[in-house]
């Protein structure tokens, strides 16, 4: 859990970027100044639910971005690629089609707005 918010700690530091002391200095936000600004939400299932919108960007897109997510490796050793994690958090979620949903906008926003409040993502 502690890397949890190690990592979190830095991807907020880059989200809020440096304060502007009394001096015109600028100085790092402490960890303190970043849990009273963001607050206790889960930070995970907001980069999840961004990752969901942009894989819906990609899926209703015909060109090759949307081709590169269909290719499939070689028979080494078996990664997990992108599209697959895009697909287990969405099996977790009860989303079987995921294709065929991201190309209704309005369910579509549905499912990436209820990714930032699932908590088994």
């Amino acid at each position: 859990m502690k890397t949890n918010w190690v990592f979190l700690k830095g991807i907020l530091r880059q989200i809020y970027g440096p304060k502007k002391n009394d001096v015109s200095d600028f100085e790092v936000r402490t960890n303190e100044e970043l849990r009273s600004l963001f607050g206790e939400a889960n930070i995970i299932g907001i980069m999840k639910s961004y990752r969901l919108r942009w894989a819906g960007h990609v899926w209703r897109s015909e060109g090759i971005l949307g081709n590169i997510t269909r290719w499939r490796p070689s028979t080494k050793r078996p990664r997990q690629r992108w599209a697959d994690r895009i697909k287990e958090d969405l099996r977790i979620m009860g989303i079987e089609n995921e294709e065929e949903v991201s190309n209704n906008r309005e369910k579509w926003r549905d499912v990436v707005d209820a990714a930032m409040d699932h908590n088994g993502l």
